[in-house]
């Protein structure tokens, strides 16, 4: 199943079939990372999974890696997701999932196990600010040095502690490796390493090109910066059309202001 065929078998499938949101262009910019941008080994992992919609995508394009699983729901919740990744992700397999029935707010380093560092985290249980700073510092001890992390539900109105978390972690002196917001699209925020923050997002303004002139992308994508604490952040999702040379040449001029 090529990008394309993807984008219209979510849209017109799991959609209507599985309960959630997960928007198209994040789902594009995750495939890209999945796919074409990460590309080292480590495992990936999903905090707040409920009906598995983002996790069917995670799944599907993850390559041969293990799915690490958290949600805080029972037996029968947990059997209708995983039968929702597995009915819809046709490249996923139930040997592959490991399911984490537990309260990541609860957790402290002791009882987090992966058995490779996750080269991708996906954010997306509680939206509080405590929970979301407590997911940041808590899981990215984890993260290979190249991974990223996604945060859902970033400059979403209704969930103001996603952002105000985000900023906390990354002044706090906790971060120690230097976790920044990188780009943010129609309903997520990307992070990595400071030192890796130019590779990446050369890496997706180039995908992002290409999967508008080859993929068939069904809707603008537009791209811009904007200054965000000691960084500039693509943006995935702009307002305004900035040429892509301009972005790449520009990523580590001065902050931009305007």
């Amino acid at each position: 199943m090529n990008f394309e065929q993807y984008l219209r078998h979510h849209k017109e499938v799991v959609d209507k079939e599985v309960e959630g949101w997960f928007y198209p262009k994040d789902i594009i910019i995750l495939i890209g990372l999945l796919q074409e941008i990460l590309k080292f080994d480590g495992d990936v992992c999903e905090i707040g999974v409920a009906y598995g919609k983002s996790a069917i995508t995670l799944a599907q394009f993850k390559g041969n890696c293990n799915f690490y699983l958290y949600d805080i729901f029972d037996e029968n919740a947990r059997q209708i997701a995983e039968n929702n990744i597995l009915k819809f992700a046709t490249n996923a397999s139930k040997d592959s999932l490991i399911w984490r029935l537990q309260d990541t707010t609860n957790l402290t380093s002791e009882d987090v196990v992966f058995n490779r560092p996750l080269k991708l985290l996906h954010i997306d249980g509680c939206h509080e600010h405590s929970a979301v700073l407590n997911d940041l510092m808590l899981f990215s001890d984890y993260m290979d040095d190249r991974g990223i992390i996604v945060l859902d539900d970033f400059q979403d109105q209704e969930f103001p502690g996603v952002n105000s978390a985000a900023f906390e972690f990354s002044l706090s002196n906790s971060n120690y490796k230097n976790w920044r917001v990188i780009a943010i699209a129609d309903n997520k925020a990307y992070l990595c390493q400071k030192k890796y923050q130019e590779y990446y997002q050369k890496k997706l303004v180039d995908y992002i090109e290409k999967a508008k002139q080859y993929y068939n992308v069904p809707f603008a994508m537009h791209l811009g910066l904007r200054e965000v604490l000691d960084v500039n952040v693509l943006m995935c999702d702009s307002r305004t059309a900035w040429d892509p040379i301009v972005i790449k040449e520009s990523l580590f001029d001065k902050p931009i202001i305007g």
